[in-house]
């Protein structure tokens, strides 16, 4: 499989797609674990803050704004409370006693806010700069100095149904963000190595896939290079023995003409059973001959030259311009690149009515040569463009069976070009004429 272009390419193409749709599974996959984790390790610390803050407002309120409030939650809580910024106690602790009793022994952090916004009193881990927040959001995210992150919710105090301050419970989420980093970390190295094994297994897959498409595409090559080689036998031995009749006239005068058409067809079914033997090599690689360098500036000499005969007998003026000082080589088998040229330039003759012209030009263009079959005849149509290189297609049959062609002329064109590693473009305006022009690597 691997040897054949058509099915690589193809086998390349179902992995790449087969990559590409399960990369896009994984990666959002990826996200959407990536979002409920966050979402689950953030719901957690809410909760848990929640619940310390419920704990600790109903506690607090009631001996909110009272005569020695401060030393009453110093003792029943064990806050080392610090009355604005600059009378602290020399100490300084986390929540502890009945506040351990709500939660689990972490970094936490109240301030208690007076009506206006402004601290009143602080207890719990030190801070670095800390900032003041307004006590109407609920919930917020803050940032120290230092660069920490801290959750924080806002719960009001109230005095005689009137807000007259607020309680504020931090608590440090550092080892929040070191989770969801290291999941994002493992996710973003993740995806790329498991991709490198969803491509591994696509190739694979596609391999499988494609297994029993190539053994029958093997089938039916097999089938025609046995058909030809079945054919050719009976058909060469038929041909002579036309021929052997024909010279020794062992036939009546009245079966000549019949003869004549056996012949014909002989050879028509001959050339079609040579064709296709010589297609079925070139999509095996199996071209014979010699690989050498070639000149196609003889080539085209001795072409034009030979087919001058066929231009005469249609009135079909045949001229050639090589546009070039020097030899153009390329390399490649002789034989199939005189079959490659001889073949566009016997179809621009047959396409070409009489008084046309058919011109054969050779360029070089950077490091290719470029071969052009130019007629004024009667042109392709675009919805036929596309196909004329299909093996057996035909623009015009009627037209094809007149000139004897079997439709795989220009097949066998660009086969012989893809296996010199070039390739045949086609211009074309139906009443106008077209040029065929062919592209091949010179030879180093």
């Amino acid at each position: 499989m691997e040897r054949n272009p058509i099915f690589h390419q193809t086998r390349l193409r179902l992995a790449a797609w087969y990559t590409l749709v399960m990369g896009g599974i994984l990666g959002l996959s990826s996200l959407g674990v990536y979002s409920v984790v966050a979402h689950a390790y953030y719901e957690t610390i809410d909760q848990g803050l929640q619940s310390v803050a419920n704990a600790l407002h109903k506690s607090i309120e009631p001996a909110w704004q009272q005569p020695g409030q401060l030393q009453r939650l110093n003792k029943e809580f064990s806050l080392e409370l610090c009355v604005g910024q600059t009378n602290c106690l020399p100490k300084r602790t986390s929540i502890k006693k009945s506040i351990t009793e709500v939660a689990n022994p972490v970094n936490y952090y109240i301030r208690l806010l007076d009506r206006s916004g402004k601290l009143f009193a602080s207890g719990g881990m030190e801070l670095d700069n800390f900032p003041i927040t307004s006590a109407l959001e609920h919930w917020q995210i803050l940032t120290d100095d230092s660069g920490t992150r801290y959750r924080e919710i806002t719960l009001p105090l109230y005095t005689q149904n009137q807000v007259s301050g607020y309680l504020q419970v931090a608590r440090s989420i550092t080892d929040l963000d070191q989770h969801i980093a290291y999941l994002r970390l493992a996710l973003v190295l993740g995806l790329p190595i498991s991709m490198i094994f969803v491509g591994l297994s696509s190739w694979w897959l596609a391999g499988r896939a494609m297994q029993p498409v190539y053994l029958s595409y093997q089938q039916m090559q097999q089938f025609t290079a046995d058909a030809a080689h079945e054919f050719r036998t009976p058909l060469a031995a038929m041909y002579s023995t036309i021929e052997a009749a024909i010279k020794l006239q062992q036939e009546p005068k009245s079966n000549g003409g019949i003869l004549d058409v056996l012949k014909r067809q002989n050879r028509r079914l001959s050339q079609l059973v040579g064709d296709l033997l010589l297609l079925t090599r070139i999509d095996q690689k199996e071209l014979t001959g010699e690989y050498q360098s070639c000149c196609l500036n003889d080539l085209i000499s001795d072409l034009t030259e030979e087919l001058a005969f066929l231009a005469v007998e249609t009135k079909v003026n045949l001229s050639k311009q090589v546009q070039v000082s020097e030899k153009l080589y390329v390399m490649g088998y002789e034989e199939q690149l005189y079959r490659l040229i001889s073949n566009l330039i016997a179809n621009a003759i047959q396409a070409t009515s009489s008084g046309g012209k058919v011109t054969v030009f050779l360029e070089k263009s950077e490091l290719y040569a470029m071969i052009k079959v130019e007629d004024t005849g009667i042109g392709i149509a675009v919805e036929h463009q596309q196909r004329i290189f299909d093996r057996f297609y035909r623009v015009d049959r009627n037209r094809s069976r007149t000139s004897g062609g079997s439709g795989l002329g220009l097949a066998i064109a660009i086969a012989i070009a893809r296996a010199h590693k070039g390739n045949i473009h086609v211009q074309s305006q139906p009443g106008l004429g077209s040029t065929f022009t062919v592209r091949l690597p010179l030879s180093s």
